[in-house]
C-alpha cells in the first residue's frame, strides 16, 4: 500500500487554488497603505454581515478576542459595568478549547460547567436547565466541531429565565440551525478565523455579530482602546483591531466558503460510508434542523483510541485529538463551578479522534485514511 503524508489541515493546496484571488485583495492594500480597521476592513463587514444575514459584524483581531469583548459588552449593557461580578454565572461546555472557558473568567464572572450530549458533543439543554441559579446572567454555548447546538431549546431556557445567550461559533463558520446562520441566533456569535478554520485567516483574526445596536456600538469602542473618538477613552478597552491584510485574505476565501463547506459535508459523507459499519467506532450525526460544517470529523472511537491514533500516525495521518482534557482538569480553571460528574464529557474525552478533513483532500487520500482504520479493527 503506497504510503501518504497527510495533514490535518493543508493551507498549501487552499492557497494554490486562492492564489490569484489573495494576490489581488494584497495589491489593492498596498495601493492604499491603510493598514489598521482600513477600507478592506470595512468590506469585509459588510459582505459577511450579508452573507450571515445580521445587522452587525465587527472585526476584531481573534477569536478569543471576540469573546472577551462580547462578554464585556454585555457586562457595560447588563450590569452598566465593564466586567461581571464573580457572584455571576455564566453556563457553558467542559467539552471545548480553552478560551471559551478564559474569556468568561476575564470578564469577571464565574463559569459553570454543564455536561454534554453524548451523541452530538455539543451542551445539553437538559444540564443547562438543572444548572440556573438566582445568579445566572447567561449561557455561552460552542457549536463544536461545526455541529450546532440545540438552540431552540436554549434560547427557550434563556428567554424563561432572562439570560443572554453568546454563541461561540470559533468552529463553525457557515453553519446552520433551522435555516439561520450560526452565530445569529442569540444576543451575539463570536467567530475565529485562526488559520485552520473553515474561513481563515493568515494569522489571527476575528469577528463579532449581533443584532442590537447598543451591543455592537459597545464592541466597536472596546476594540479600539475604549475610544469613542481618537483620544477620548470611554471605557478601558483594547487594542483588538483586523487588519486590512487579514481582511484581504478573508475577503478572497469567503466568497469559497459555501462551495468548501459542501466539499467538507462530501468528504464527510465518505468518513460516513467507509467506517459506519465498524463496530469499534460511532461516526458524527447530522440532525435534520443542522447543517454540519465539518471542522473537524470526529468518530467516537470505542476501544483501543489512542492505539489507533498512534497507529495513524505512524503511517502519515495527522489524526488528533479535540480536546483530551476537559477545561475543569486544567489547574488554571479550578474556580470553574462543576455541575454534577459530568459523565458524558469525560466518557468522549476518551473516545474522540478527530480525522484530516478539508476541501482540498483527495479521494485516494481519502480512502487510504479509511482502509488504514479498517486495518487496525481487521475488518
Amino acid at each position: 500500500m503506497r504510503k501518504f503524508k497527510i495533514p490535518i489541515v493543508d493551507l498549501i493546496r487552499e492557497y494554490n487554488f486562492l492564489k490569484r484571488e489573495i494576490q489581488k485583495e494584497f495589491k489593492d492594500c498596498f495601493k492604499t497603505h491603510d493598514w489598521v480597521l482600513g477600507s478592506k476592513v470595512t468590506m469585509f463587514e459588510k459582505n459577511v454581515a450579508k452573507y450571515l444575514r445580521t445587522n452587525y459584524a465587527i472585526g476584531v483581531a481573534s477569536g478569543t478576542d471576540a469573546l472577551v469583548l462580547s462578554l464585556k459588552a454585555l457586562a457595560l449593557k447588563l450590569k452598566r459595568r465593564e466586567f461581571f461580578d464573580k457572584k455571576d454565572e455564566i453556563i457553558t461546555t467542559p467539552l471545548t478549547f480553552i478560551a471559551t472557558v478564559e474569556a468568561i473568567l476575564r470578564s469577571g464572572a464565574t463559569p459553570v460547567l454543564v455536561d454534554v450530549d453524548y451523541n452530538t458533543f455539543n451542551i445539553s439543554p437538559p444540564k443547562i436547565k438543572k444548572a440556573l441559579t438566582k445568579n445566572t446572567v447567561g449561557i455561552v454555548c460552542v457549536h463544536l466541531y461545526g455541529l450546532g447546538c440545540q438552540m431552540s431549546e436554549i434560547l427557550k431556557v434563556a428567554g424563561e429565565n432572562n439570560l443572554f445567550v453568546l454563541e461561540d461559533t470559533a468552529q463553525a463558520f457557515g453553519g446552520v440551525y433551522k435555516g439561520k446562520k450560526l452565530g445569529t441566533l442569540g444576543n451575539l456569535g463570536a467567530y475565529s478565523f485562526f488559520p485552520s478554520k473553515n474561513l481563515g485567516c493568515y494569522g489571527d483574526g476575528g469577528l463579532i455579530v449581533t443584532n442590537d445596536r447598543r451591543l455592537a456600538e459597545l464592541v466597536r469602542v472596546l476594540r479600539n482602546h475604549g475610544q469613542r473618538k481618537r483620544y477620548h477613552a470611554r471605557y478601558i478597552g483594547y487594542n483588538s483591531r483586523l487588519d486590512s491584510i487579514q481582511a484581504s485574505i478573508l475577503l478572497a476565501k469567503l466568497n469559497h466558503i459555501d462551495k468548501f463547506n459542501k466539499k467538507r459535508r462530501e468528504i464527510a459523507q465518505k468518513y460516513h460510508q467507509g467506517l459506519e459499519d465498524l463496530k469499534e467506532v460511532k461516526v458524527p450525526l447530522e440532525p435534520n434542523e443542522t447543517l454540519h460544517t465539518y471542522h473537524l470529523y470526529t468518530l467516537k472511537v470505542l476501544s483501543k483510541r489512542n492505539q489507533l491514533l498512534q497507529f495513524l500516525n505512524l503511517k502519515g495521518v495527522d489524526a488528533r485529538i479535540y480536546y483530551p482534557v476537559l477545561i475543569n482538569k486544567m489547574e488554571a480553571f479550578r474556580s470553574c463551578t462543576v455541575k454534577k460528574k459530568l459523565e458524558n464529557a469525560m466518557v468522549l474525552s476518551k473516545q474522540i479522534l478527530t480525522l484530516p478533513i478539508h476541501p482540498f483532500l483527495k479521494d485516494e487520500e481519502i480512502d487510504y485514511i479509511i482502509s488504514l482504520v479498517r486495518r487496525f479493527f481487521k475488518k
